[in-house]
């Protein structure tokens, strides 16, 4: 039970990564006339591909610790001076893209976002936004190694791994809850958060990316200066 209620706990915290980028695609996709097939489409592709993830790492962990977590260690501690000038690039990439994005979203029109007008291309598309969002899941990463250290006995810990993923797909699977709720709404409830998210999500996006452009080259010239941003253990 204890494991149970440290899961939940952190799978609705790492829910919190995935809506905004499944907000527009569900609110689309509930206010058109196949709510069901394509909402739910959209659910399963999210849950199964971060299902095999997480099996990819609950198999693999204890060998990605011995072959790479020295390698890890090293980089995060004591980067070489190459590395640091990547950091510092990639940094500056990311403090421009948000001006890249800009550029080219007003050098062409501004079209709908695109959800497929099938139930396979809902759920392709909720795979692929998973797999976008996968160097984020530190959340899962936590949860997969708090299993590991349970060590539940033969199928139990995939077990626990699915139940995770539920978690992790429950607001999702509430906004398809929302639908019913509210049949005579639904349309402009989900129209309404839509627009919102249309406008406010770039500018949120925008923000992000920029600090962490900031951090990554604020840390770089850190480490060159002998005073790196970001904590380091000895």
């Amino acid at each position: 039970m204890g494991l149970l209620l440290v899961l939940v706990a952190i799978g609705l915290v790492d829910s919190l990564s995935m809506v905004p980028l499944a907000l527009v695609p569900m609110t689309v996709a509930l206010g058109s006339r196949r709510p069901v097939a394509l909402a739910g489409s959209f659910v399963a592709g999210v849950y199964v591909v971060y299902v095999c993830f997480g099996l990819l790492l609950l198999l693999g962990a204890e060998a990605f610790t011995a072959h790479f977590g020295a390698g890890l260690a090293r980089l995060w501690n004591q980067p070489q001076a190459l590395e640091l000038v990547i950091q510092i690039l990639v940094g500056l990439l990311l403090l421009a893209s948000p001006w890249l994005m800009q550029r080219s979203t007003t050098a062409k029109p501004q079209e709908a976002p695109a959800t497929g007008n099938s139930p396979a291309a809902m759920a392709v598309l909720g795979g692929s936004l998973v797999l976008v969002g996968l160097p984020g899941a530190v959340p899962y990463l936590a949860a997969v190694e708090r299993i590991v250290q349970y060590d539940p006995q033969g199928l139990a810990g995939v077990a626990y791994l699915l139940v995770y993923n539920l978690i992790f797909v429950l607001p999702l699977l509430s906004l398809i809850g929302l639908r019913f709720l509210f049949p005579q709404r639904a349309g402009r409830i989900f129209q309404s958060l839509a627009s919102l998210s249309l406008s406010v999500l770039p500018k949120l996006t925008a923000a992000v990316v920029v600090v962490l452009g900031l951090v990554l080259v604020a840390d770089g010239i850190g480490w060159f200066l002998g005073h790196p941003l970001l904590p380091v253990s000895s």
